[in-house]
């Protein structure tokens, strides 16, 4: 979409997502359409992040492998899903996106198929490496499309409310295949989400992207240079914010564990606690950045910590669903801001595309960091490590977005 001068560094969130001239669109002459499909597929793409702490305890349970052990095949996964973003960042002005997300759900769907048929840690290892290659090409692909919308902050609120709403599903799908045929099919269940998303995805328009689109009214050099600055600390930022988060994801149902629920109790409280988020993760759709998106951010990080305060202390099923809801709540809040941060002060889309190396890389790094710290210490080690990152993202976008609005005055 065409942005004027103003609205790329500070200008008003529009109040539609759709409000788009078909015409001239980039997501094709049905952008409702396009925007919705993208809404879908992205929300299919990320449950299999959403389900990550079930995968761990599956591996453990299932294959025998330590804690740490898991979690490093859980950071293999991701670190397949940076290849995934990076591959998209390149191929995405050079093939039509449609291609893209039908090639990356091929993939991914045959990955999560012989997820359930390996017997050994070295060859899950690589099945996930795969998976998580083509997953996160997916995700990267179609939150770009999300990007395109008028507003950004209620296109993916959109998707990650309705991410959070199927990975309740897929929360009781795992529990029940795994009681009614074992822990291969509950490991394998990704493919059925996948394969519905790779049929979406030949609905999307074949226009879209695949060669590379520049605005046709160039904003000054030092706008652009202020939008960059601006773009880079929201790209930085996102990225510090999914560390935070990522430290704890992994060893969520093992936390639970800890505090004495025992595993049936854990699913449930999962399951309620990601409905209980997708109306959090509304929150964007509904206010979008009204009052200003740095607020939106600063609420977003205190609410995250005192999620893990919650959590860490969370001895009871109900406590424990509304710790785990309002923490899932904030990632999607976070995710949404500083993504819709970074795409509004992207007028070449470099950054926009660059989202999901960030995003990945911190699911990456996060439960790297904890596998690290957890080598001969207690589980409550990384509600220690958690808070930093997350705390270090809010205060650099609001130490350079004041930085840039003192150029901006100082120009005047």
């Amino acid at each position: 979409m065409l942005r004027s001068t103003k609205s790329i560094i500070s200008g008003p969130v529009q109040m539609e997502i759709l409000k788009m001239g078909s015409e001239h669109s980039k997501l094709g002459s049905r952008p409702v359409a396009t925007l919705a499909l993208a809404a879908v597929i992205y929300a299919m793409s990320i449950i299999l992040i959403d389900i990550a702490p079930f995968f761990i305890g599956m591996y453990v349970d299932n294959f025998g492998l330590s804690l740490s052990q898991a979690g490093f095949v859980q950071t293999v996964d991701q670190a397949g899903g940076i290849i995934g973003a990076i591959a998209g960042f390149f191929l995405m002005p050079r093939v039509a996106w449609r291609t893209l997300i039908i090639f990356a759900s091929v993939i991914a769907v045959f990955a999560n198929i012989l997820t359930a048929q390996v017997d050994t840690y070295f060859l899950l290892a690589v099945v996930r490496f795969v998976s998580g290659f083509g997953v996160v090409m997916i995700t990267t692909v179609t939150a770009c499309m999300l990007a395109r919308a008028a507003s950004p902050d209620r296109a993916f609120g959109v998707g990650l409310a309705l991410g959070m709403l199927l990975s309740a599903v897929a929360v009781w799908l795992l529990g029940a295949l795994r009681e009614e045929y074992g822990f291969s099919a509950s490991l394998g269940s990704g493919a059925l989400w996948l394969a519905a998303g790779l049929i979406l995805a030949f609905f999307i328009p074949g226009s879209i992207g695949g060669h590379t689109e520049k605005l046709d009214n160039q904003p000054p050099g030092a706008v652009v240079s202020h939008a960059k600055i601006m773009g880079w600390a929201g790209l930085i930022a996102l990225f510090l914010f999914g560390i935070s988060v990522n430290v704890v994801y992994g060893y969520v149902e093992r936390v639970g564990l800890a505090n004495g629920l025992d595993q049936v109790e854990i699913t449930n409280a999962l399951a309620l606690g990601f409905i209980f988020a997708a109306f959090g993760s509304s929150v964007p759709l509904v206010f979008g950045a009204v009052g200003g998106r740095l607020k939106w951010i600063a609420f977003t990080t205190l609410l995250l910590l005192g999620s893990f305060v919650a959590l860490y202390m969370a001895g009871s099923v109900s406590l424990y669903t509304v710790a785990f809801g309002v923490y899932t709540s904030t990632w999607g809040m976070g995710l949404a801001y500083y993504m819709s941060f970074t795409a509004e002060n992207d007028p070449e889309e470099q950054f926009t595309r660059m989202m999901y190396i960030a995003t990945v890389a911190a699911q990456s790094v996060g439960p790297a960091i904890a596998a690290g710290a957890l080598t001969g210490a207690p589980l409550s080690v990384v509600f220690v490590i958690a808070p930093g990152p997350a705390l270090l993202a809010v205060i650099l976008v609001i130490v350079v977005s004041a930085r840039v609005r003192k150029l901006q005055l100082e120009k005047r």
